[in-house]
């Protein structure tokens, strides 16, 4: 970790994930999107990724991994703001019961900053944007 005086929104979008269902043990995978604020602390951008492995190389529920995945760089930097955002394709909707092939589950946690409508408008910009 470094400390800096810095105000500007960092963001690591489609960050690849796999893990597996609590519920059904079979595989859910997809991205991660994940932003923040830095107020003092900013920290090398591979760990970004390397936090949604952790979470998600476990039992999981797509639920509990954005709250984890937030809560964990909330704690460890500290910033005025984190936004997650994960979409993941569900093996447990795709082989069994409804069996749709198509479908994306999408969930969403966002605090501090990314409360503020223009803030989060702005990282939800961002990570539907095609730059590279």
């Amino acid at each position: 970790m470094f400390e800096e005086d810095h105000n500007e929104m960092v963001v690591v979008k489609d960050i690849e994930l796999y893990s597996l269902c609590e519920h059904h043990i079979l595989p859910f995978f997809g991205k991660a999107h994940v932003a923040y604020i830095p107020s003092g602390k900013i920290v090398g951008l591979s760990k970004i990724p390397r936090i949604v492995d952790v979470y998600s190389r476990r039992l999981q529920v797509q639920e509990r991994l954005t709250t984890e995945v937030l809560e964990c760089i909330e704690r460890t930097l500290n910033p005025l703001g984190v936004a997650v955002v994960i979409e993941a394709a569900h093996m447990c909707m795709m082989m069994r019961g409804v069996q749709k092939q198509n479908s994306v589950t999408t969930t969403s946690a966002f605090r501090g900053e990314f409360k503020n409508v223009e803030t989060r408008h702005e990282f939800l910009t961002l990570i539907k944007s095609n730059l590279r």
